[in-house]
């Protein structure tokens, strides 16, 4: 862990910007780490073993290069490393209650309880839209993070079957 110091001078010197594809590698590190962070803990073994960097770069580079509509992608840096990503953008459920979806936002466990994440979506969605997400229903904090910025679940219930049936829930913001 860091000192609450050093915590805030990389806070003050932070950057959130927009991604480009070149940050393809360094997302897919991030994101790798973000999720063993998130749900090392109770998601399977055997899937986590498939976490992999090279897995997560191709899946934000294909992100990163796609063609309209696409998400807004964002990075939170300081220095050469990414300690925060996000993106948010077009529904992507063909029964999405609302037309905007946060499609991931992520902050690493040094910074967690920092703010980070609060400054993350609203860089992504300054005008606060109407909007859905996805989040695993035993991620509490997430998904008390999410309930303060307005999001409630909307009773949406849908069970990942490549990981081992864990059931993931809705929240909406309207």
């Amino acid at each position: 862990r860091f000192s609450m110091t050093y915590l805030g001078a990389v806070l003050e010197q932070l950057v959130i910007r927009d991604a480009g594809l070149d940050d393809a590698e360094r997302l897919g590190a991030a994101h790798m780490v973000a999720a063993e962070e998130a749900y090392g803990h109770y998601f399977p073994a055997e899937f986590m073993k498939r976490n992999t960097v090279e897995r997560r770069t191709h899946m934000w580079a294909e992100t990163l290069s796609a063609a309209e509509p696409k998400p807004r992608v964002v990075v939170a840096e300081h220095g050469e490393q990414i300690i925060g990503f996000g993106a948010f953008g077009p529904a992507r459920d063909a029964d999405a209650p609302v037309a905007n979806e946060l499609w991931r936002l992520y902050v690493l466990s040094p910074v967690y309880g920092t703010g980070l994440a609060n400054r993350m979506l609203d860089t992504l969605d300054p005008a606060r839209s109407p909007s859905y997400l996805w989040v695993m229903e035993a991620n509490h904090r997430a998904i008390g993070f999410y309930r303060r910025h307005g999001y409630r679940a909307d009773g949406a219930v849908e069970h990942l079957k490549l990981i081992d049936n864990l059931p993931k829930v809705r929240m909406v913001r309207d």
